[in-house]
């Protein structure tokens, strides 16, 4: 096997093998995160968010059996045969519409986080028509890839990559920048509850600057190596990326609850009160005891959690006193 062979093989099913181990470990971090969620919430939470943890995590694993077939058919069935590496297998050209049935799915999903926080439809449909664009010409690259046959003729792809991938570069950084925008905005003064936020808008920027990342690494890559394999790392790593975002966010949400409850208080906490001995008269001077409670619930996804209140702030008054009874919902986009 002459030198230019083996830097073929290092460029092209050498990549393509560490993508898979890479992915592969973040599929395993997908099946515990997958395991936890319905231990933990599969009664808990509506039947459609069952469902669509189920769907992805079916999409999930056959994309990663399509991937671990490919390198088998490339380094095993194939081994020493230097021509069929220039060949798209059929598994390879699937799993590109797994992977961005994936993406576009949880995108779908954060642009309904964004329109709960926001009530405003704009920002949620540019989310949907750029991850629509992403998830569509991923179906057209699949079909012309099985055109083509060889990837060294992927030349004529490159405005379907470019767009594609810049569609859902754009989409994920809109969505981290417009939960962040509504999330800030969402403060109460409060530090327990302001401290639960600042978490969430840490977890938007996270999801949105490693997933944007991952796509404009596989922009350049496929651009300007497109006759290798290396783009696909940052393809199968950027499904994989969603995926667990998407279940990390579902799984921390009685982390947030327990971070916004008080253990003596039972989720409520007392900021001032004032109890007199008895009920004032009308002609009573200086201060009226008051005592404010807060209470900080989290909800659920895809609908409010079974558990949650749906009450509205309301004012009781009990002994002569004004209680002031804030429910200070944390935002259901927000987990």
């Amino acid at each position: 096997m002459s030198g230019s062979a083996v830097a073929d093989v290092r460029d092209t099913s050498g990549a393509a093998f560490i993508g898979l181990f890479l992915s592969t470990v973040l599929y395993g971090v997908t099946v515990t995160q997958t395991w936890i969620y319905y231990w933990n919430y599969r009664n808990r939470d509506p039947r459609l968010l069952n469902g669509f943890v189920a769907l992805l995590f079916i999409l999930d694993t056959l994309h990663t059996i399509l991937c671990v077939y490919s390198i088998y058919w490339y380094l095993i069935l194939n081994f020493g045969n230097v021509v069929n590496l220039d060949m798209n297998l059929w598994a390879l050209n699937i799993q590109t519409d797994l992977g961005a049935l994936i993406g576009f799915s949880v995108q779908l999903f954060y642009a309904r986080r964004v329109y709960i926080m926001s009530r405003s439809t704009v920002v949620p449909m540019i989310i949907a028509v750029l991850g629509g664009i992403y998830f569509a010409l991923g179906i057209v690259f699949t079909v012309k890839a099985f055109t083509l046959q060889r990837f060294s003729r992927y030349g004529s792809m490159v405005w379907v990559t470019c767009v594609g991938l810049s569609s859902a570069a754009v989409a994920d950084i809109l969505i981290a920048l417009a939960m962040c925008w509504y999330l800030y905005h969402k403060k109460t003064g409060f530090s327990k509850t302001d401290s639960i936020i600042m978490t969430l808008i840490s977890y938007s920027i996270n999801t949105g600057l490693v997933t944007s990342i991952l796509a404009s690494g596989m922009l350049v890559s496929f651009v300007v190596l497109r006759h290798t394999l290396v783009w696909e790392v940052f393809f199968w790593l950027m499904g994989k990326c969603y995926m667990n975002s998407f279940l990390a966010i579902l799984n921390n949400r009685d982390t947030l609850r327990e971070r916004s409850s008080d253990d003596n208080t039972s989720n409520a906490f007392h900021l001032w009160s004032m109890r007199p001995n008895k009920i004032p008269s009308k002609s009573t001077t200086g201060p009226t005891a008051v005592a404010v409670t807060v209470h900080q619930t989290a909800t659920a996804d895809f609908g409010r959690s079974k558990y949650d209140s749906d009450n509205e702030p309301e004012l009781d008054k009990s002994e002569g006193m004004v209680i002031s009874s804030i429910q200070n919902e944390l935002p259901e986009s927000a987990v």
